[in-house]
């Protein structure tokens, strides 16, 4: 029976990973298709910029309800419930003419699947996974969301219609839907069942834990420095650094790819330096130093180096924090689900407010903005430094 739910632990990894990888997939399935939707809408890029975030804010306006409501009610049904919000959003994106006011509620909607799995998918992890595999558990997470993001993208940039496009969407978060209902289950055998959680209560006692957020804001700058350098990466090469397009394209890939794998390994990164807080630090101040030298040198190979450097430790920094309720004894599976909300509000609320806010103060000019991007990674670094430390009972 051991060995059994030792394995099946594995498949709840996996359906956790392939469901990020739909949710994201869905998502970020517009940039790709973004020629076509200029075109079928006449929007301006203030417009389309706005429309790629509102799942990013679905996510931070939401998060914390769907984490309360998943320590109470589960996670399960909490999941389900936007994943079916967000094929809805997927449908009526699918039926409707093309027009941004109407995109911008459908892509709303399609956030909202997002909202309660991020929210949520700690707290899955660490009921099933052992202390010390909670970090791999993370990492999968995080490849799924990376695989999502850069396959929609690779694809959305081959259709030739936004009605196939986003009909394969509705078969992708439909399929989704399948597999979470079919495959996830509470809690392994055995396992005594705990009592239904008060939300408010929770939501205080969770709220009243420094830790939890000083890992939120350290990743409201992980997410918001992340988003920004992806949108403003491949533009600026090509207009300020004179490099082709389809070099540039594969620069900001390199980031999404090199986050991937950073976040598998930052586990047992993490366990050879023997002190998370160290190896945090680390993680930020790298991010922040390549991420400067990166804009400050010319176009060349040392600058995808650096790029991979930027997204491999960043990478790294996210698989750590996201893992710290499940590594607190004071939060753990119980109020996992809470503390997911909090993180999960913060988190997407870097990815919507710093893509505009870092513009806007560098005036809008590349250097600036890249400029701040760096100091928001080292900024990150400094935060994490007030983290307990997460492995000092195992030194």
């Amino acid at each position: 029976m051991e060995n059994k739910q030792s394995g099946y632990m594995w498949i709840i990894t996996l359906a956790v990973a392939v469901t990020a990888f739909g949710i994201n997939f869905i998502h970020f399935q517009v940039a790709g298709l973004a020629p076509l939707i200029f075109a079928a809408t006449q929007a301006t890029p203030v417009q389309f910029g706005l429309m790629m975030g509102l799942p990013l804010l679905a996510a931070s306006s939401l998060g914390i309800p769907f984490g309360a409501l998943g320590d109470r009610y589960g996670v399960k049904l909490m999941v389900a419930i936007g994943l079916v919000i967000s094929l809805i959003g997927a449908i009526g994106r699918y039926a409707c003419e093309p027009n941004m006011g109407t995109y911008f509620f459908l892509m709303f909607l399609i956030g909202v699947s997002n909202s309660a799995l991020n929210a949520n998918f700690i707290k899955v992890l660490g009921t099933w996974l052992p202390g010390p595999k909670v970090g791999l558990g993370v990492g999968c997470y995080l490849a799924g969301i990376g695989l999502g993001q850069s396959s929609a993208i690779a694809v959305g940039g081959r259709a030739e219609s936004l009605g196939a496009s986003f009909q394969l969407s509705i078969w992708v978060i439909a399929i989704i839907l399948v597999i979470w209902l079919v495959f996830l289950k509470g809690a392994p055998a055995g396992t005594p069942k705990a009592p239904p959680q008060p939300v408010i209560g929770n939501l205080k006692y969770v709220m009243s834990k420094p830790a939890i957020w000083i890992g939120g804001f350290s990743i409201f700058l992980m997410l918001g420095a992340y988003v920004t350098m992806n949108g403003f990466l491949v533009n600026s090469l090509i207009e300020v650094k004179g490099v082709a397009p389809q070099t540039a394209g594969m620069a900001s890939s390199v980031v999404a790819f090199s986050l991937m794998i950073g976040s598998l390994i930052a586990a047992a990164l993490c366990k050879m330096v023997g002190r998370s807080k160290v190896f945090l630090f680390i993680s930020g101040a790298i991010s922040g130093i390549c991420a400067y030298l990166a804009w400050s040198i010319d176009y060349g190979t040392l600058t995808v180096i650096l790029l991979f450097g930027v997204g491999f430790f960043s990478g790294a920094f996210l698989s750590i924090v996201l893992a710290v309720p499940m590594l607190l004894d004071y939060i753990g599976p119980t109020y996992g689900g809470s503390a997911g909300g909090v993180l999960s509000t913060l988190q997407s609320g870097g990815g919507f407010a710093l893509p505009f806010l870092l513009p806007l103060m560098a005036g809008g000019q590349p250097t600036g903005v890249f400029n701040l991007i760096a100091v928001s990674f080292i900024l990150m670094a400094v935060i994490s430094l007030f983290l307990p430390e997460l492995m000092a009972k195992k030194s």
